[in-house]
């Protein structure tokens, strides 16, 4: 057989096709918060990698190859990205093995479609790997889920060639190596591993001989697993259990169901309308494909045995069929993470990712199936069906295609602009300046190319010890910048902005793909920032939930309770939660003019020390069932000057929005307590 021959210049082709989509573009956006920590982690020593707080829930595997990769490679974010690169491709290359290994594995009972001489389905699932915008986008990030994926493929393959290999001792040792290096590099490797152990109990009940050997074989490589993965194991077991966000809501299964189908088809980098579509026609293609490989199910041949479903030993024989193995592979991890989210919400689709390689071999499979399908059709009904993976191969090339220019071109969906916000600060702050930013990814790598004048650091917002930190650090600085990123909640109080509007004036804001910059002048250099320590006794009572129980305010310049139509007023509000509740409350404070108008409002979350909603505030905790808020409510320029009540309204922050009574403070409504009063003057 020629080299060129098909055999061996499609995989070729393949391979240079995905190669190709994972090089384009590959350092044309920037790096982004997740990468940040990635090259945080990495950097450090290996011996303190897997103990660090960053890592907080995940393993050290990935981490540690970074670091030795950042020796060898350096730390471009082509040379950071490339690692990545080279995992997906290994993703595409195992698939057409795992195919073809699926189509030539000598399982007994039930029999694959028959084979065509040259079988198209590694030529598909490969290709479809190629294609993914999925598996593009995360060959192009500094993160471990390109690994994973690799991983938990290389896992499963090696457990398929232990069922239906003669080579088995040699496969059990590269089984458990790699299942263990799964969990190193991603927890939720635990899913996978359930799915595993399914299919390890159906092949060992399954066999006609030595089924005590084949349990044996099943419980050693679970002990071999575990074993190695000892070292970690009372660590990940602290991390996984003591991870928990109160602000997370477990997604419904419908938002799980679609949002997932999403990620692991057209991907979540294109619009809603074309992703809706693309969604609904690939759904339709795997309804379709899952149909032709169940009819081998469901059709004996004739020379073999009439299937029984009472028989127990068919019934997992049929388990171990392609179709089966392949589906559970795709459905029990996800069903099981949905179950888990229901009690420790935290959803993203990327971290089952390890679930997508079934996706595209049951794809593959399937239109395979429908070219070779022998079913006693018409003559007419056979041709159609031999030219339909042809038509189901164009709809899935047509919308990858789609995806991937989504992914190219659409900047909608790129990732944040921390380079162009580096590059912004260093030609606008000078040395005089002072730059905080709220999250400390990945601004330390874009600051070690050292071209930003003004001090810039990572500020943790403690509201306790905000001002003074100000005050040690800013003071006597000409301006000061506070970026925020989209995805932090750092300072969701707004506490930085608070003091600076107040000590000073903002001057002005600008926004980044992901983040938000103010800036503010500091005239004043002996600036003494400061939270009202002494707040106003306050007794406003909201229903039986919450008491207001102090408050200070006032406007700037500082000349009393006055405020001049240049300035915001602000405004201290300290609540206590009086009995628990499962409602999340905001907090809407309110300048209210004598004719009843409203001058200037702002409404916000009610938020804790730990920033939590109202919902997780433990009533037994003093340090974290009260809370302090902050507040700049601006105004339009063209109020008239007067006298205006500053009120607070408490309401559930979900529809229809309801607003808890008030009593105990002034209230001429019943709704909004009245906290003082403001001289707007001209």
């Amino acid at each position: 057989m020629k080299f060129y021959s098909w055999r061996y210049a499609a995989p070729l082709l393949i391979l240079g096709l995905a190669f190709s989509l994972r090089l384009y573009h590959l350092d044309f956006q920037s790096i982004w918060w997740d990468e940040g920590h990635s090259i945080f982690v990495a950097s450090q020593p290996i011996p303190q990698i897997p103990t660090l707080p960053a890592m907080d829930v995940h393993p050290p595997a990935y981490f540690v190859l970074l670091h030795l990769w950042l020796g060898l490679a350096g730390q471009s974010e082509f040379a950071l990205r490339y690692l990545s690169v080279l995992f997906s491709m290994l993703t595409v290359a195992l698939l057409w093995r795992f195919t073809h290994a699926i189509l030539h594995s000598n399982y007994s009972f039930v029999s694959p479609a028959p084979l065509l001489p040259c079988s198209p389905a590694p030529f598909l699932a490969s290709l479809l790997a190629a294609l993914s915008p999925l598996y593009v986008a995360y060959a192009q990030e500094v993160r471990g889920y390109a690994m994973i994926t690799f991983l938990a493929l290389a896992s499963t393959y090696t457990l398929w060639r232990i069922f239906f290999s003669d080579r088995r001792r040699r496969t059990i040792i590269a089984y458990v190596a790699l299942a263990a290096l799964c969990l190193y590099t991603h927890y939720f490797t635990i899913f996978l591993l359930i799915f595993h152990n399914l299919a390890w109990l159906a092949w060992a009940v399954a066999g006609n001989k030595n089924r005590m050997g084949r349990v044996a074989t099943w419980i050693a490589t679970q002990l071999g697993i575990l074993l190695l993965f000892a070292p970690q194991f009372l660590l990940a077991l602290r991390q996984v259990t003591s991870y928990a966000n109160p602000n997370l809501s477990p997604p419904s299964l419908t938002e799980f169901m679609l949002r997932s189908w999403q990620a692991y088809t057209v991907g979540l980098t294109i619009d809603p309308l074309p992703a809706t579509r693309g969604m609904g026609l690939i759904a339709v293609v795997f309804i379709l494909t899952l149909f032709f490989q169940l009819i081998p199910l469901l059709i004996q041949p004739s020379n073999l045995p009439v299937f029984q479903p009472s028989h127990l030993r068919s019934s997992i024989l049929h388990l171990l069929s392609p179709f089966l193995f392949l589906l559970v592979w795709l459905l029990i991890p996800l069903a099981a993470y949905f179950i888990v989210l229901q009690r420790q919400p935290s959803f993203e689709p990327r971290y089952l990712i390890l679930v997508t390689p079934a996706l595209f071999l049951l794809l593959a499979l399937g239109m395979n199936n429908i070219s070779v399908c022998n079913l006693p059709l018409g003559r007419f009904t056979l041709h159609a069906l031999r030219i339909t993976p042809y038509a189901f191969l164009a709809i899935l090339l047509c919308i990858f295609l789609f995806s991937l220019s989504s992914y190219y071109t659409n900047e909608t969906y790129f990732k944040d602009d921390s380079a162009g916000v580096a590059a912004w600060l260093a030609a606008e702050t000078t040395g005089d300046d002072m730059v905080y930013v709220d999250v400390p990814h990945p601004f330390h790598y874009y600051l070690a190319k050292g071209h930003i004048a003004a001090p810039t650091r990572y500020l943790f917002v403690d509201i306790h010890t905000a001002a003074a930190t100000l005050t040690r650090e800013a003071a006597g600085r000409d301006r000061l910048f506070w970026i925020t990123w989209r995805g932090s909640d750092s300072d969701p109080r707004g506490v930085i902005p608070f003091l600076a509007q107040k000590y000073g004036e903002k001057l002005g804001q600008r926004d980044f793909r992901g983040y938000h910059i103010e800036w503010f002048s500091l005239p004043d250099p002996k600036t003494s920032f400061s939270l009202p320590t002494d707040l106003d006794p306050i007794n406003a009572t909201f229903g039986d939930i919450l008491r207001l129980d102090g408050a200070a305010y006032g406007g700037y310049p500082p000349s009393g309770q006055t405020t001049s139509t240049r300035h915001p007023a602000w405004a201290t509000l300290h609540f206590t939660l009086l009995r628990q509740t499962n409602i999340d409350y905001k907090v809407s404070l309110r300048l209210r003019g004598q004719d009843g108008h409203i001058a200037g409002q702002i409404d916000k979350d009610l938020l804790n020390d730990r920033h939590f909603r109202t919902s997780a505030w433990p009533l037994a905790d003093p340090a974290l069932n009260q809370a302090l808020n902050v507040y700049t409510l601006a105004f339009a320029p063209d109020t008239p000057p007067g006298s205006y009540r500053l009120e607070v309204v408490v309401y559930n922050r979900q529809p229809p929005y309801p607003s808890e009574g008030v009593t105990g403070a002034e209230s001429r409504d019943g709704v909004a307590a009245l906290i003082g009063n403001l001289t707007v003057i001209p």
